[in-house]
């Protein structure tokens, strides 16, 4: 439990309710809706992991995805906007010259 707490920055009463007479984390209890999420993102992963990643023929690492791949230690994962591709890593080309007529003077 505690890579979970790490992989998305949170205590374990994130997805645990707490016991309103002792105070205390009630680990059983299916009362933080958080908890069924988790479950159901647990089951992502591992199905990643056992379904899909083990089909890769050419796979570079045998480490597996974990919760931390994508949150990194946030409750909720950043949105992924990739780099501004560039060819051959060369600059734009420089805009073609306009064909319209000239404007009247």
């Amino acid at each position: 439990m505690h890579q979970y707490e790490g992989d998305l920055g949170v205590q374990c009463e994130f997805c645990h309710a707490r016991n309103p007479e002792t105070k205390r984390n009630d680990f059983p209890s299916d009362a933080n809706p958080v908890k069924d999420t988790a479950r159901m993102m647990i089951r992502m992963t591992d199905d990643l992991n056992t379904k899909y990643l083990t089909q890769l023929e050419d796979r570079r690492t045998a480490d597996p995805i974990t919760c931390g791949t994508c949150h990194r230690g946030m409750v909720h994962p950043e949105v992924f906007v990739p780099k501004p591709h560039e060819q051959n890593n060369r600059p734009p080309a420089a805009a073609a010259p306009s064909t319209a007529p000239p404007p009247p003077q």
